[in-house]
């Protein structure tokens, strides 16, 4: 029992340091306190019951705003709004270092990373293992409100090649040859359409969508699969290690996946389960990764465009 503990604190250790592009370890992220500002990804719930000390807050599912990515060109925020949360809201300029993230499980800060990158800020990683690995080291935390910060200026400078927007993924529909869509979502009645979930349709109004289902040739590939620590659970890293990513890479080769192909994932809203897996891709190595940031939310409420039908 004695090595199996030492086994996984080191595999623990090594999964930390060889992720540094994305993520950082709990004990590089303590050496940041006072420094880099943290963000929540999950619920304001969650966050008033424990956080970390002077954290933000953004909940990634609620800043992909269909009217938005409608208006937009597919970005989640138009860029003014995007430059009023980082900003002002969060207190973040283009030079402010960055650490998101979540409980533990990594879907919604994956999705708050892939917000910031996506608007051209370039220093931000995720915090490996979340809120569960900082408190099981030791990790001081408090609860409540967010504190207020001191407004910043943010410019976006929109990184459009990370998104794909919805004439694109039409494209992709008929062109299997260049393109693969996954579906990351990881409830099967998601994708079959047996459950309906509620998404931001405009700033401060929910609207479940309207029709269930999923992209017409679009693969389910729950992000899930990619996950290693979807229980959220301390000491466990965000994503599975690489050997496993692959693994996940050469299933996905049985359903079209080619590493010259654009893979376009999606979920309900993008920022979530779908930038989880865009996240998981790149750290695979596959480069022509893109987020459908309007993902079901938008496809699933144009009644004009195509369900996918199972076979």
């Amino acid at each position: 029992m004695r090595w199996m503990i030492l086994g996984a604190a080191l595999l623990w250790s090594a999964t930390a340091q060889a992720a540094d592009e994305y993520f950082v370890s709990v004990d590089e992220a303590k050496a940041q306190v006072g420094k880099a500002r943290f963000i929540w990804a999950d619920k304001e719930s969650d966050f008033e019951k424990e956080h970390i000390p002077g954290s933000g807050i953004a909940y990634a599912h609620d800043l992909s705003i269909l009217s938005d990515v409608k208006a937009c060109k597919g970005l989640p925020l138009c860029e003014p709004a995007a430059a009023k949360l980082i900003g002002q809201e969060l207190g973040i300029d283009n030079d402010t270092d960055v650490i998101v993230y979540d409980g533990g499980a990594g879907a919604n800060a994956s999705g708050i990373w892939f917000l910031l990158k996506l608007y051209g800020h370039d220093k931000v990683k995720i915090l490996d293992g979340g809120l569960a690995t900082w408190k099981a080291h030791g990790g001081k935390v408090e609860s409540g409100h967010a504190a207020k910060v001191a407004a910043k200026s943010f410019t976006p400078k929109v990184q459009w090649d990370m998104i794909a927007n919805v004439d694109e993924v039409k494209k992709a529909t008929g062109d299997q040859g260049h393109y693969l869509l996954v579906d990351a979502r990881h409830n099967l009645d998601e994708y079959t359409g047996r459950t309906l979930q509620a998404a931001m349709a405009a700033p401060g109004k929910e609207a479940t969508v309207a029709r269930g289902g999923y992209i017409p040739t679009a693969v389910f590939s729950p992000w899930s699969k990619y996950a290693g620590n979807k229980g959220g659970k301390a000491d466990q890293p965000t994503l599975k290690d690489q050997k496993e990513l692959q693994k996940q890479l050469k299933k996905l080769s049985k359903n079209g996946y080619a590493p010259d192909k654009t893979v376009i994932s999606y979920c309900h809203v993008g920022l979530g389960r779908g930038s989880f897996q865009y996240l998981a891709l790149k750290k695979a190595g596959h480069k022509n990764v893109k987020l459908y940031i309007g993902s079901w939310n938008e496809w699933g409420n144009d009644p004009s465009l195509p369900l996918g039908t199972q076979p």
